[in-house]
């Protein structure tokens, strides 16, 4: 079964330590869910890899992928998506985008819209969505 989570930033890049309070115990509560989902039989995940939460859920995925059969599936919104981000940010954008199973691009170039076409892409693809 697949499943799409599905938030937009709620910070601004760099903003924050995502190491410390809140951030850590958020990145643990959704190491949880992410869990429970797959104990619950689902074993593909979709992601348009925002910095945030989507990042962190795709990050977590492909962690999980060492030593489970769960798939990560990008919905990307737009090509330059981290363009602006820093390297460290930009980074961990493409490394999970490299061992991501699908990379689907929704829109070559930046639109108003573009993340809610990733985000509507994500939902006809999944049997549940998960909104954080």
């Amino acid at each position: 079964m697949t499943c799409a989570i599905i938030s937009r930033p709620t910070v601004k890049i760099g903003a924050i330590n995502e190491f410390e309070p809140p951030c850590c115990k958020m990145k643990e509560e959704l190491r949880q869910m992410i869990w429970k989902l797959y104990c619950e039989g689902y074993t593909e995940f979709y992601s348009n890899c925002e910095y945030g939460v989507p990042l962190w859920c795709a990050e977590i995925v492909i962690a999980l992928k060492m030593y489970n059969d769960i798939k990560l599936h990008i919905a990307m919104p737009y090509e330059e998506q981290a363009t602006n981000w820093g390297e460290v940010y930009r980074d961990r954008f493409f490394t999970v985008h490299e061992r991501a199973d699908t990379v689907k691009l929704i829109s070559n170039h930046y639109a108003e819209d573009c993340y809610d076409k990733a985000d509507e892409y994500m939902k006809a693809m999944s049997d549940k969505c998960v909104y954080v």
